[in-house]
């Protein structure tokens, strides 16, 4: 690679670095709260969804946080971004804001497809200016395949996507079958 080279690329790959970095945080933790009731045969229920309670057991529904919720120290991507935060600060700057919130995608899916495009934007930069090196084109078109691969399949997983949707409505499914039977007379 040359000099000319490195002098495009290394700025662009350090830019939408920090830039990640300072936005992180695109899959939402899920919820702390366990919720919990005791059905007519005496049966303790527990559940993390609350749409899932009958709403004759609404009125008696105890709440219990997770333990491991409480104690949770900040994850690694949060330690890093928190410190990339204050060092750009300390040099004046302030961290711009990249997220966008898409109609008809959720909050979670909002910033995959931000970072996704950011990154297919920066993969077409590095091919369109390493003209002189096909293994450093070659990397970037593989790297934008795995991307392109990659950004539908969290886009799917994400927390409101399709598998979550139907998460929540096989498990309506389910207790509604489970009330069915437990009210069919025996």
């Amino acid at each position: 690679m040359s000099y000319r080279e490195c002098r495009t690329i290394v700025p662009l790959c350090v830019l939408v670095g920090i830039l990640a970095v300072c936005q992180w945080g695109i899959v939402a933790a899920r919820a702390a709260t366990v919720y919990s009731y005791i059905d007519d045969q005496g049966n303790p229920v527990f559940t993390d969804t609350p749409e899932t309670i009958p709403e004759k057991y609404r009125a008696k529904v105890k709440t219990h946080e997770r333990p491991d919720a409480a104690k949770k120290s900040p994850s690694v991507a949060d330690t890093v971004r928190d410190t990339v935060k204050e060092q750009v600060k300390s040099f004046g700057f302030q961290v711009p804001s990249v997220q966008l919130d898409m109609k008809n995608f959720s909050s979670a899916q909002s910033p995959i497809l931000t970072y996704a495009g950011i990154a297919a934007i920066v993969l077409l930069l590095i091919m369109y200016f390493s003209k002189e090196s096909p293994m450093l084109r070659l990397l970037a078109l593989g790297l934008l395949i795995v991307l392109g691969i990659g950004t539908p399949v969290l886009m799917y997983t994400s927390e409101g996507g399709p598998m979550d949707n139907m998460k929540k409505k096989a498990a309506a499914s389910g207790q509604a079958q489970h009330d069915r039977l437990r009210q069919a007379p025996q």
